[in-house]
């Protein structure tokens, strides 16, 4: 699957190169100086030109800018960790104007970890065309890969001016784990990481969790309605839950802030997740998150949902996500639940356990 993104935006700046700028002098007065000298007529037409080319030259690049568009397209929007990738940078030109020299400051890096390195691409501006870069890229860390162009520049011919201009051009893509990895250790007894209790046999128990708030309508349960907001509506608001019990299986994944133990519980961790989808049990899978200081939850029933719950991860950093008191947030915001699994960072080995909720 191809992502990307092509924009054009942003003001235009102008950059003298005084090197370029000293070098053209000395040749315009020389130029002058041998008119002078052998009142040759060659010798003018030589400083005429020069002093036309200036403009002509700046006013060529200024004008290009607006003409030039460019693309970054990737292979795949998932990526396996540690495989190589190709992406593809593209420049395209709908005039008849070009540039020996054309800058394109990138910026590539992981969004999740918040790492991030500048580069700079140097492209030639064919006329009315289009032209590649082609980028081999291996990707050996997990997480959402982001390459960006924020800015470029055009040099015109003379070299003494640049003509810079914003952009807003971005591709990303996910590095998920290797599918072929399997977990050595046993998984528990998963029977006691679920809410097992229905709600007939536990008076006040409800095993969901609540997915949206809509009107109430008939035949819809007292306990369900939003008392709290009602109170300030004309109707009744009624909570639509997500059932919790019976099927799924409660996953929490217990992030840290080192980054090199992060990494290790989501490559190990996504294989002890597998391994619980090959034997045909569903997870509900927990993270927390600090910016909504909720858990964010995603039923995984399949591999492609597993895989799709981990780019959900991935678009926000790893700050978002850690926490010192997840423990005590599940027991608040799922006072149900007698125990759930959780997947955590145990010494130096990633650990598939159940926790007693209290």
């Amino acid at each position: 699957m191809r992502t990307e993104t092509n924009t054009r935006s942003g003001k235009k700046r102008v950059r003298i190169s005084l090197r370029h700028l000293l070098a053209f002098l000395l040749v315009y007065i020389i130029f002058i100086l041998l008119f002078l000298a052998f009142r040759s007529y060659l010798f003018l037409i030589m400083v005429v030109l020069f002093t036309v080319l200036v403009p002509l030259s700046f006013c060529a690049a200024w004008r290009l800018t607006d003409f030039v568009t460019g693309m970054i397209v990737s292979q795949n929007e998932t990526v396996r960790q540690g495989e190589e990738t190709e992406v593809v940078f593209s420049i395209a030109n709908r005039s008849w104007l070009c540039a020996l020299r054309g800058t394109w400051l990138l910026t590539i890096g992981n969004s999740f970890y918040q790492t991030f390195d500048s580069q700079k691409l140097l492209l030639s501006v064919p006329p009315h065309g289009k032209k590649n870069y082609q980028i081999t890229v291996t990707l050996t860390n997990l997480g959402r890969i982001v390459f960006a162009c924020n800015d470029f520049f055009i040099t015109d011919f003379l070299g003494i001016f640049a003509i810079h201009k914003g952009c807003i051009i971005e591709n990303r893509l996910f590095v998920l784990p290797q599918s072929d990895g399997s977990s050595q250790e046993e998984i528990p007894d998963v029977c006691f990481g679920v809410a097992e209790l229905s709600e007939s046999e536990r008076k006040g128990s409800d095993y969901s969790e609540v997915s949206d708030i809509r009107t109430y309508r008939q035949g819809d349960r007292p306990r369900d309605i939003h008392w709290k907001l009602s109170a300030r509506q004309s109707e009744l608001m009624v909570k639509e839950r997500v059932s919790l019990s019976g099927s799924e299986h409660v996953l929490l994944l217990e992030f840290s802030d080192d980054r090199q133990q992060t990494e290790k519980l989501l490559a190990v961790g996504y294989h002890k997740i597998k391994g619980l989808l090959d034997k045909h049990m569903a997870v509900r899978l927990l993270v927390w998150n600090n910016h909504q200081f909720t858990f964010e939850s995603y039923s995984c029933t399949c591999i492609k949902e597993l895989e799709t719950a981990f780019c959900e991860i991935f678009q926000t950093d790893l700050s978002s996500h850690s926490s010192g008191m997840l423990h005590q947030y599940m027991k608040n915001c799922y006072p149900q639940l007698e125990s759930y699994l959780c997947v955590r960072q145990k010494e130096n080995s990633v650990a598939l356990e159940i926790c007693v909720n209290g």
